[in-house]
């Protein structure tokens, strides 16, 4: 799999040919794309990653990963049920309170 220009620079401390050869859009380009993508980054993996694919990421990782901005977002844009998105980004807020203090 090819990954645009965009989405490479946020890539750049790993092996993009062993990404590539992956059969499934590793977790990494998943994660780092919706935790540091801008607009172009953000539309390729709309296009690229299905919502079920998405879901999934963002059960099983990125509710634990992701800041509660990007995880609000990206769970409306993956279709996971409101209650359950208000409960992960109610969770990513606790943890980022967590570290101010």
């Amino acid at each position: 799999m090819r990954f645009p220009a965009s989405v490479e620079r946020l890539l750049w401390e790993y092996d993009l040919q062993a990404l590539r050869v992956e059969p499934e859009l590793p977790e990494v380009v998943i994660e780092r794309v919706m935790a540091r993508g801008g607009w172009e980054p953000m539309r390729w993996l709309l296009s690229t990653c299905s919502p079920e694919r998405r879901r999934r990421f963002l059960e099983e990782r990125g509710r634990r990963v992701l800041p509660p901005r990007e995880l609000n977002f990206w769970a409306f844009a993956s279709s996971v049920p409101e209650d359950r998105t208000a409960e992960w980004v109610r969770e990513a807020r606790e943890r980022e309170s967590a570290w101010r203090g």
